[in-house]
C-alpha cells in the first residue's frame, strides 16, 4: 500500500496529475479545498477544516476497505480513518487559537486518539508543522516530547529509522518558507507502528 502526504498549498485541483502520477493508494492532502475534494472520483474520500478553501482532505484512489472514525469538532485538521487493518489519522497541524497551534495540536489529536494508534498496526502521517529545532518555542509540549510520547504508543518516525537519524538533523527538507531553498525546513512526518521493514520514507512536500 502506497500512502502520500503532499500539502498542496491550495493548488490540488492543478496539481493532482503530480499527486497521480506517484501512484498512490491514498493521498492526505493539507490545505486543500473542500471542493476539490467532492468532486472527486474515489472510492473514499474525506475533508475537514473551518475555511472551506483551505482545509485536509484525504482520497483514496483504489479499492480497499475504508472506514472512516468520528474525529470530533475541536480540533478540525486530523481525519482518522482505517483502511485494511491499518489505522490512520491524516494530520495538518494548524493554529485553533494562541494557546493550541502547531506542534500543541499535534499533542492533542495524539492525547485524543492514544487507544486507537496504539490497539492495531498505525500510522499519523501529515504537515506536523513541527521540529525539535523549535522545542524550546513550546515549553511542555515541544516535538521532542511528541516523539517519545509516540514511542510510548509503538510509533516511529519513518523517515528517521530509515535514515538512521536524530529529530532535528534531517538532511532532507520538506517546506521552504517563502519558497527559499536556503530556508529550509524538515516538518512533514510519517510515523508508523507495526511491521516497519515493510516500509519506506521518499516524502516530499511543495508550497
Amino acid at each position: 500500500m502506497r500512502i502520500v502526504s503532499w500539502n498542496c498549498a491550495m493548488g490540488f485541483s492543478k496539481k493532482r496529475p503530480l499527486v497521480e502520477a506517484l501512484n498512490p493508494d491514498i493521498a492526505i492532502l493539507p490545505e486543500t479545498s473542500q471542493r476539490d475534494i467532492e468532486e472527486t472520483e474515489a472510492p473514499f474520500k474525506a475533508w475537514v477544516g473551518s475555511n472551506p478553501h483551505k482545509g485536509l482532505g484525504i482520497i483514496g484512489f483504489t479499492n480497499r476497505s475504508y472506514m472512516h472514525h468520528e474525529a470530533g469538532t475541536l480540533l478540525p485538521w486530523h481525519i482518522p480513518f482505517s483502511v485494511d487493518g491499518l489505522n490512520v489519522i491524516g494530520l495538518w497541524s494548524h493554529v485553533r487559537d494562541k494557546d493550541l497551534k502547531y506542534v500543541r495540536v499535534a499533542h492533542e489529536v495524539i492525547d485524543r486518539h492514544a487507544s486507537f494508534l496504539s490497539s492495531a498496526p498505525s500510522l499519523i502521517i501529515g504537515d506536523f508543522n513541527s521540529n525539535t529545532v523549535w522545542d524550546r518555542e513550546h515549553p511542555g509540549r515541544n516535538h521532542s516530547m511528541l516523539v517519545k510520547k509516540l514511542e510510548a504508543l509503538g510509533l516511529q518516525s519513518v523517515y528517521h529509522k530509515s535514515h538512521g537519524l536524530p529529530h532535528g538533523q534531517e538532511i532532507i527538507k520538506t517546506y521552504f518558507h517563502t519558497k527559499k531553498l536556503h530556508f529550509g525546513h524538515h516538518i512533514d512526518y510519517a510515523f508508523l507502528g507495526g511491521n516497519q521493514h515493510r516500509w519506506r520514507s521518499a516524502g516530499q512536500r511543495t508550497g
